[in-house]
């Protein structure tokens, strides 16, 4: 084969081995590959058993191949340690060993006495294993310097030596394999702890369910208990009642207004339940304050000033109400940072709060207290529109008003429709 069929030769083999997942169906497919790409009497591969610290032959291919199941390899075998040792030529690892080679280092030996005598006796043990091997190359594979194989390659048909080209095509395939075979060791690796996990994850699933049964049953037990604070709240002060009905309302038709995403239920649930519970915090203020039919003085305002905070907190456990309660800590901050209680300003102030500031100060404007009458709604859209800008969000101002016109227009019709049938 030439060095151009080499490389195609490479090329497939390589997408074989992306395709295969069992280690063992690669490594045969790997040895009948090279049997009949090259053309060798044999080709054997053995890799290493973790668990034992052998080295075990997988598969032999070939006219001479090698009866696998009898022959295992320790890792103190000269020709495992011949790989496992460095190479005294580089730094690296030993990149193959040829059987020519291995003679003419034993025949040198033991007509110069080139080597000691340990090492005399270590080449003839290997050339011995070589030969009990019928192999004429051997091959390792590495992978980040852990040996995790050897190809064991027996004569070419032909009796020709191995030229460099398929000693350089065999030592990639070696290595890729090799990487192939590590893959494959994690992905087993991994399965066997994610089956030693099962157990273990099936109880934590179970203690993990439990818990979540209580938290889910102390969220609705402190749900009831806000909803009856709230109605505490409403019971308190009549207006709140009515107030927030209609805040509810004009919130809604407000943010319909400015384009914002009411068909997202998780949106549209949050708005709402901080448009019903805005003035929650309210169950903490002295019924004198609460229900003052004067001004209040400054001392007065400081505490009723603390009910968005006070809102909040009881809000806070409620893990489906945790943005709802961020909306009601700033329903009552300033456009222009001059509001309470930490003086936001602009876009930092969710979009909810801004919309909750606007609609709330409309319906004050027009609803009857008991120490004023109520104002009509021009005057109130006066008010907001002096605002805009400083007190208010101008773009909520101007949504609110129109979604309000809009509002009132239909209802005209729908008057106006009624008496035309009459």
């Amino acid at each position: 084969m030439t060095s151009q069929a080499y490389h195609e030769a490479l090329i497939s083999a390589a997408k074989t081995m992306v395709r295969v997942q069992n280690p063992r169906s690669l490594l045969k497919m790997i040895a009948r590959f090279i049997v009949q790409q090259v053309g060798l009497t044999h080709a054997s591969i053995v890799i290493h058993e973790a668990k034992r610290n052998r080295y075990i032959f997988v598969d032999s291919k070939g006219s001479e191949r090698i009866p696998t199941k009898l022959i295992r390899l320790d890792r103190n075998n000269p020709l495992i340690e011949w790989f496992l040792e460095k190479d005294p030529k580089g730094k690296g690892k030993k990149s193959f060993l040829l059987y020519s080679e291995l003679l003419k280092w034993v025949n040198a030996n033991h007509t110069n006495g080139r080597y000691k005598e340990d090492q005399k006796a270590h080449l003839v043990e290997l050339k011995n294993i070589m030969a009990t091997l019928k192999s004429s190359l051997c091959v390792p594979g590495f992978y980040k310097g852990e040996l995790l194989g050897v190809l064991i390659l027996g004569e070419k048909i032909d009796h020709e030596s191995f030229t460099p080209d398929e000693i350089s095509f065999f030592q990639a395939l070696a290595n890729d394999a090799s990487i192939a075979l590590k893959a494959a060791n994690l992905r087993e690796n991994l399965l066997q702890q994610n089956l030693e996990l099962e157990l273990k994850q099936k109880e934590l699933k179970e203690k993990l369910h439990e818990i979540e049964l209580m938290r889910t049953r102390e969220q609705a037990t402190y749900h009831q208990i806000v909803l009856s604070l709230a109605r505490e709240v409403y019971a308190k002060d009549p207006y709140t009642s009515g107030h927030l009905a209609h805040v509810e309302k004009l919130g809604i038709m407000t943010a319909q207004e400015m384009s914002y995403d009411l068909k997202d239920e998780r949106k549209r649930n949050t708005l709402t339940a901080a448009l019903h519970l805005h003035d929650v915090g309210k169950i903490g203020i002295p019924d004198a304050i609460l229900k003052k039919k004067g001004p209040l003085t400054d001392e007065e305002w400081k505490v009723m000033r603390q009910h968005p905070i006070r809102g909040a907190k009881i809000l806070e456990p409620l893990t489906e109400f945790r943005d709802v309660g961020k909306i009601v800590l700033h329903h009552h901050e300033n456009y222009d940072g001059t509001g309470y209680p930490y003086g936001l300003k602009g876009e930092d102030i969710p979009l909810e709060s801004r919309i909750i500031s606007v609609v709330d100060a409309f319906h004050a404007i027009v609803s009857t207290r008991c120490y004023r009458e109520g104002r009509p709604v021009e005057v109130a859209f006066s008010e907001l529109e002096k605002g805009a800008g400083t007190q208010f969000d101008a773009d909520v101002v101007h949504a609110f008003i129109r979604a309000y016109q809009k509002a009132e227009g239909k209802q005209s019709a729908g008057k106006r429709s009624i008496e035309r049938i009459a």
